[in-house]
């Protein structure tokens, strides 16, 4: 009896064993299976380098866009792209990073697209500490060379107007074409909305309220244009900030026909206006559901006592989906400090994933994430009841980006260390 007990004991800590690995990570535990511990870091320049934006390819590789040498004297466009496990991949401008400079002044990326043929997207702005900054687009090859048959040498920039111009957000069209938009006329007063669209080899589409471009001005006060998506029926919608710096900064949605008009069945008249609180609300990121719902996330009370990661569903007519936690809105509080979401994304089963910002003004500003259930509700099987946050450094550190792989996986992106002596592009996979 003794040995049969010894045996069945021994087999099942055997057992136990082959099994630890599954039964110490759970959904929302960073992957020890993407760099080692889950998270990646990139030193590209000695000055500080930020992942702005990421995107899964159809592969599995991720592409993470944004800027290094910032505080340098010639900060721009950092281009990175990793294996599935985390390297960086050498088929890709040799070591698997490509930089781009625009002009010898701050060029920064803040979004990414991936083509149907492989080809890769990047918008953002050249100049952009110089009254005339503009649009800045480039496209790169599969293997990271500048794509000549785009704009002549891979690049393009647009000078929307004489003063602050940059590109926020970009979605590409099936058929090639790519909408970029952002901010115009930033410098003054009563900055605008520019929504742009680019024919596949960089020009201006002229199909587009004739010359390409469409300036939205929501309000007399200054607004900002910060992230753009499609519905399936060819409607492009633009998440935005209005009335920046004034008594009532809040969220706008505008929707456009795909001529460039305005989608009068959106709102009324092509927009709508959504306050989360009486401070300021700032919208930065965008996701259109399968069943066109539209999900905004963004910052709730921006600047007050107490920020916190905001939540918009509309339905395709513009008016707030009562399926989200009956108002359709959410706000989620991480800390006493300043909490925001800078970017969404939707799971492969109808969740909601915003990444962003928690403590910004405390002593551990991180990283930080959270994960909705189609109806709202934190998803309580992800981290600690739907969130999950990561101090990667004693100094400030904040996720920009986030993109699901097909497996469900979260994928963030966005700095660590800023503040200290050498902060660098940081990469995190959630497990699903």
């Amino acid at each position: 009896m003794y040995r049969r007990v010894a045996f069945s004991l021994v087999a099942a800590l055997a057992l136990v064993l082959a099994n630890a690995p599954a039964a110490l990570t759970a959904p929302g535990d960073l992957d020890p299976t993407f760099g080692g511990d889950g998270v990646v870091r990139t030193d590209l320049t000695p000055a500080e380098d930020d992942g702005f934006a990421v995107t899964i390819q159809p592969d599995g590789k991720i592409v993470v866009v944004g800027e290094e040498g910032i505080g340098g004297p010639n900060p721009r466009f950092a281009i990175v792209r990793y294996e599935t496990a985390g390297s960086l991949d050498p088929s890709f401008g040799g070591d698997g990073s490509v930089s781009i400079d625009f002009t010898p002044r701050d060029d920064f990326a803040y979004a990414v697209g991936i083509q149907a043929d492989g080809k890769i997207v990047v918008a953002g702005a050249a100049g952009y500490n110089r009254p005339n900054s503009k649009f800045a687009l480039a496209r790169l090859t599969p293997d990271g060379s500048l794509d000549p048959t785009f704009g002549g040498d891979g690049t393009v920039t647009t000078d929307v107007t004489p003063s602050y111009d940059w590109a926020n957000g970009m979605a590409l069209q099936p058929d090639g074409k790519i909408v970029l938009v952002g901010s115009v006329s930033a410098g003054s007063d009563n900055g605008k909305i520019g929504v742009l669209r680019y024919r596949s080899d960089g020009s201006l589409d002229p199909s587009f309220d004739g010359d390409g471009m469409v300036l939205a001005d929501p309000t007399p006060t200054y607004d900002d244009g910060l992230a753009v998506g499609f519905e399936a029926d060819g409607q492009i919608i633009i998440a935005g900030g209005a009335g920046f710096a004034g008594p009532n900064e809040r969220f706008v949605a505008l929707a456009y026909e795909p001529d460039g008009s305005p989608d009068a069945t959106f709102g009324g008249d092509g927009k709508v206006f959504t306050d989360l609180t009486s401070k300021a609300d700032v919208p930065f990121g965008l996701a259109i559901q399968d069943d066109g719902k539209i999900v905004v996330a963004g910052n709730a009370a921006a600047g007050s006592a107490d920020p916190k990661f905001g939540l918009v569903r509309y339905e395709r007519d513009g008016s707030l989906d009562p399926s989200l936690q009956g108002d359709g809105t959410v706000i989620t509080n991480f800390t006493r400090y300043d909490d925001g979401a800078y970017s969404v994304a939707i799971d492969p089963d109808g969740r909601i994933v915003t990444a962003g910002l928690a403590g910004n003004g405390g002593p551990a500003p991180r990283l930080a994430a959270v994960r909705y259930l189609a109806d709202g509700a934190l998803d309580p099987t992800f981290g600690s009841d739907g969130k999950v946050s990561a101090d990667l450094t004693p100094h400030f550190d904040s996720a920009w980006g986030v993109a699901v792989q097909a497996d469900g996986s979260v994928v963030c992106t966005g700095v660590s260390g800023a503040g200290g002596s050498h902060a660098s592009f940081a990469v995190l996979r959630y497990q699903p």
